[in-house]
């Protein structure tokens, strides 16, 4: 066979030294994906050939070389590392590398590469090969070192974007700009639609773009959201793997998700989760800008942005590591064992610490001292080890928050679950409101009257919902159901409701004056489909709804659980409802439960 022949190997190695720091250079020159392309390297075809090798081929000069790429060992900020065994070609093997050591106020960038070629090509133009390849990569260093924007980000590199239809941009543009999304929000969208890389303008994370822009992650969501409805972009919701963090499938609808998903990857299947495994992404349309985001190397450190380190284990190795570990949590996680443990951030925690991934009894959680950081790491059998910063996951827009915002449910109606399909959401408040003698006030003032004070009081629960990031999943008679992503959300909006009841009476007289009853519990909840309508069912449902019944008018029920917790108590702490506790049974919920009553300062 070709790859047995002998073969001579070339060392390579380039220095570069560069202004900016390793810390913002890093997520420029570690995206290999991107430097490939701007480079003129061809498109790979990737496919998986083992536990996290990827097999991959190319089109080289007219020819189709294939080759097995391990995963890429790296450390973010410091320096990564990389393998390819060749099937056929010239080269039997190529190791590359790059290292970033602080420089002063800059970076010493050091670039190394083994060529191994196979005879008879010739060792002469081999050297030539390795040689060109350092050059190129170190001119595209200074070219990034010297785009780099205060941000972080850096202009656009040569073959990178692809052009966009500046008529058809620009119309659906003034589109967005009449449509009520922020007006900040919508121009930095629209600039970004125009000149971003093709991989930042695909599946691309709307909280990511408004951290990066210094915008509220929720006007940014906003804008995308409009722009959907203007015709540049379209959304997808993303099935994440809970192990390596990838997304395996993609759904162009929320009737397209289907119960469990499978990572082929990881070898493996779970459940479809709102609020853990499904996430709201955005693509400029393709009649706007035909972006494509190929893969132009398969290992890429920027195929998995949540990580802060890879690294290969071998069967009983143990490896230490350095890491620069902010105050912030971060996750070890073993993908080949499927298995975790928490990193937290305690000034009086050590800075060395020892994860043994194959250890059944290895705890849940250990403590660090932010800082540089030594880890060591080990696995009774071969494992890729990874470090992953926990606000990645975070920073995702999931589908529980997404479709927990009126703005989104105004203007996706359609929305929904596929009949039949019930979707877990592991957390969700919910709010419920009723009108306090509303019988006797369509006796009293007559049946239209009374019907329009009953809308008149929707439009005004529904600005306040909205306006607390929440939104309105039915009305039941006179009463209103709503969802939050946040407890906390929740809370503000009923004491909102109450202590601006004024403004809602003014507006209704001289017809007749309402004294609302208001409930909020949060927990677990299903999403389902019910009537083309997006809807929760569950313990949690029932046990809001009977919160609700407790509430004597003008004020605020909420459960024992919801109030224990911090964010809550901040709002309460901040706001000061006065607040009595008392004991229930609730009607169809076994046992008794206590619960808390809040009395808003501007509500007698």
């Amino acid at each position: 066979m070709a790859h047995n022949k002998p073969v001579s190997e070339i060392r390579v190695e380039r220095e570069v030294r560069l202004s900016s720091p390793p810390a913002v250079l890093w997520p420029l020159l570690s995206n290999t994906n991107r430097l490939n392309r701007s480079l003129g390297l061809p498109e790979n075809d990737v496919s998986r050939s083992g536990a996290y090798e990827r097999a991959v081929r190319a089109r080289v000069l007219g020819l189709t070389v294939s080759w097995r790429e391990a995963p890429f060992e790296y450390v973010a900020g410091r320096y990564y590392a990389l393998r390819r065994e060749f099937d056929n070609g010239p080269l039997a093997r190529f190791e590359g590398g790059l290292r970033l050591e602080p420089d002063g106020a800059g970076t010493r960038a050091v670039m190394s590469a083994v060529v191994a070629a196979r005879k008879p090509f010739p060792r002469a133009l081999a050297r030539v090969f390795a040689e060109k390849a350092a050059s190129d990569l170190a001119r595209l260093f200074r070219t990034i070192d010297a785009a780099v924007l205060p941000s972080g980000e850096c202009g656009c590199l040569p073959r990178t974007a692809s052009p966009s239809n500046e008529v058809l941009l620009g119309a659906r543009a003034q589109a967005l700009r009449a449509s009520g999304a922020n007006a900040a929000a919508a121009e930095r969208l629209i600039a970004h639609l125009r000149s971003a890389p093709d991989d930042e303008v695909s599946r691309f994370r709307p909280f990511e773009r408004a951290d990066r822009w210094g915008l509220p992650r929720l006007q940014v969501l906003g804008a995308c959201l409009h722009a959907v409805k203007a015709g540049l972009l379209d959304l997808s919701w993303e099935i994440m793997c809970p192990n390596c963090g990838a997304a395996p499938e993609s759904v162009g609808a929320l009737a397209g998700l289907r119960k469990t998903s499978h990572c082929d990857g990881c070898k493996i299947s779970y459940g479809v989760g709102f609020d853990e495994s499904v996430e709201l992404r955005f693509s400029v349309h393709p009649s706007v800008r035909a972006a494509t985001a190929g893969v132009f190397c398969a290992g890429s450190p920027a195929h998995s942005p949540q990580a802060v380190a890879q690294v290969p284990l071998s069967p009983g190795q143990a490896r230490d590591i350095e890491l620069d570990l902010g105050a912030r949590s971060y996750r070890v996680r073993g993908l080949c064992e499927k298995c975790s443990v928490l990193l937290a951030p305690r000034a009086d925690a050590p800075s060395e610490l020892s994860v043994n991934l194959s250890d059944s009894a290895k705890p849940r959680e250990l403590f660090f001292k932010p800082g540089a950081v030594r880890l060591r790491l080990s696995a009774g059998e071969s494992e890729l080890a990874r470090v992953e910063a926990e606000s990645w996951r975070e920073a995702g827009a999931t589908a529980a928050l997404v479709t927990s915002l009126n703005e989104f449910r105004s203007l996706f109606s359609s929305e929904v679950l596929a009949p039949g399909l019930e979707i877990g959401v592991k957390r969700l408040a919910l709010l419920f409101t009723d009108l306090k003698g509303s019988t006797a006030m369509y006796e009293r003032v007559g049946d239209a009257t009374a019907y329009g004070v009953v809308r008149d009081h929707f439009d005004y629960l529904t600005a306040i919902v909205s306006a607390r990031r929440g939104a309105v999943v039915k009305t039941i008679g006179d009463a209103v159901m709503a969802v939050f992503g946040s407890g906390a959300d929740a809370v503000e909006a009923a004491l909102d409701m109450q202590e601006r009841i004024a403004e809602l009476d003014a507006k209704l007289s001289p017809r007749a004056p309402v004294v609302l009853k208001i409930g909020v519990h949060e927990g677990a909840a299903i999403a389902i489909n019910a009537g083309g309508v997006l809807d929760y069912f569950g313990t949690t449902a029932n046990v809001a709804a009977r919160v609700q019944n407790e509430s004597a008018g003008g004020d605020v029920v909420i459960s024992d659980s919801l109030r224990g917790d911090p964010s809550i108590r901040e709002v309460l702490d901040r706001r000061a409802p006065s607040e009595e506790s008392f004991e229930s049974a609730l009607k169809g919920l076994a046992g008794t439960h206590r619960l808390w009553r809040l009395r808003p300062r501007a509500v007698k």
